[in-house]
């Protein structure tokens, strides 16, 4: 039987025939870009030729003729070569995933498929891929490629997809044995990005599945006999993230596996490990996790770097830990947009100033922010990137600062007079005040 997954940009059934899409015309069409041609189409499988000479599509699942063109093209890899290191997927690895899971809802995904690959292709669809899973992508596809050897795996075949074409479709990867090499080196790429981004921060394999996430949280430095003593939350237990773009929750006792295991952990200034400020092993860094997440506490060292670290959080200006690793065990939704780490290898924790997570301090003050806005007639998203670009150390205009002012000078005397239901105003104010004194701070760092 004839088969066709898609119908414009949406997926029919696959039982239904196979037919191309109504925009299927000649390359030589005015209204097509120069040099785009189903030929040089991601898609275009020149390995399978019909008895016109036609090779076969692998986005309509039929045979087209090089010189015409549909709105599906996309450059193949090879015309490509500038992506920067981005962990989302390509089109052509979300309609893999998606087609995979029309055909596991068929049953015909046979009874070798686990869970976590359905959850992972639903992620997959939903555009969402891990380090980790890139990693592990890229070797379950080279050990898989002889499975689309077998007949079922041809699309002429009555037992066609076999359960090998099902497996492939939902990693991502082709059903066919270019398409699926295309995606392997696809994942190799984004690995050896990856591990040259990471380089020096993890060691062997898990360089290219190390992660970053980073939380806003409450930071404490004192001077005593001993030096400098930090200490704050790296993570936060049952907390969701903001989006990177899926929503992510660390569940409680993710860090337990890695502490046990005493590994070399290293506390570094915003990811540079040429910037170190502790490590485990030197008994200058001590983590633990308890009820509220993963606890850090280290002493700075009385060098340059420590003091003015010690400097920037005794004044607020840095109020972010972050922590680098890698995953052991994680779980999707059935959406593929929500992940829970449940169980990951620690690397290093950093001070840094861009929060991933929301679960402590500032979270409330945040959402009040629209309500202040509206309050001193200022618009909203300027005050919000405004204080963002405070936040990370950036240069603000003088209409931005005179922004701030406006929103301090009309709001400062209202809270000790106005009975209000709630604190939102308030606390709003006091991350104003917060950020205004960051700037001064910035300000002179600048100067």
């Amino acid at each position: 039987m004839s088969r066709g997954p898609y119908e414009g940009d949406q997926f029919r059934s696959l039982d239904d025939t196979r037919a191309l899409p109504d925009n299927y015309r000649p390359a030589t069409s005015d209204d097509v870009p120069e040099g785009r041609a189903c030929g040089n189409c991601i898609f275009f499988n020149e390995d399978k030729l019909d008895s016109e000479g036609r090779a076969f599509c692998e986005r309509w699942d039929d045979y087209v003729a090089g010189g015409q063109y549909c709105n599906a093209w996309e450059p193949r890899e090879d015309d490509d070569q500038s992506r920067a290191v981005d962990l989302s997927p390509p089109a052509y690895m979300m309609a893999a995933a998606r087609r995979g899971l029309e055909y596991y809802e068929q049953g015909r995904g046979g009874d070798g498929l686990v869970d976590r690959t359905i959850s992972e292709a639903r992620a997959i669809v939903a555009g969402n891929v891990s380090p980790d899973k890139w990693v592990r992508m890229a070797g379950w596809i080279a050990r898989h490629l002889v499975d689309l050897d077998s007949p079922a795996a041809d699309p002429e075949s009555d037992a066609y997809p076999s359960p090998g074409v099902v497996a492939h479709l939902l990693w991502g990867s082709g059903p066919s044995k270019r398409g699926a090499e295309r995606a392997l080196a696809y994942a190799m790429g984004v690995v050896d990005r990856i591990e040259d981004e990471n380089e020096g921060r993890a060691q062997g394999e898990s360089v290219k599945k190390l992660e970053t996430r980073t939380n806003l949280t409450e930071i404490e430095v004192r001077e005593d006999s001993d030096g400098m003593t930090f200490e704050g939350y790296a993570a936060v237990f049952d907390s969701d993230s903001q989006p990177l773009p899926f929503i992510e929750r660390i569940k409680r006792g993710a860090f337990t596996r890695s502490l046990k295991s005493r590994n070399n952990v290293f506390f570094y200034w915003n990811h540079d490990s040429g910037q170190v400020l502790g490590s485990t092993r030197a008994g200058t860094l001590q983590l633990r996790e308890d009820d509220r997440g993963l606890k850090v506490s280290a002493t700075l060292p009385n060098t340059t770097l420590g003091r003015d670290v010690a400097e920037l959080v005794r004044t607020n200006v840095i109020d972010s830990l972050s922590f680098g690793f890698s995953t052991v065990k994680d779980s999707w939704d059935e959406s593929g947009n929500r992940r829970t780490l449940e169980s990951v290898r620690l690397h290093e924790v950093s001070l840094t100033p861009v929060p991933a997570y929301e679960g402590t301090a500032g979270s409330a003050s945040v959402r009040g922010l629209d309500k202040i806005a509206q309050r001193a007639d200022v618009d909203a998203e300027g005050l919000a990137t405004t204080l963002l670009k405070i936040e990370e150390g950036e240069d603000i205009s003088i209409e931005e600062k005179s922004l701030v002012s406006k929103v301090l000078e009309t709001l400062a005397p209202e809270p000790e007079t106005e009975d209000v239901e709630d604190n939102s105003d308030a606390e709003g104010l006091a991350l104003l005040m917060l950020k205004k004194k960051k700037l001064e701070l910035l300000e002179a760092l600048h100067g």
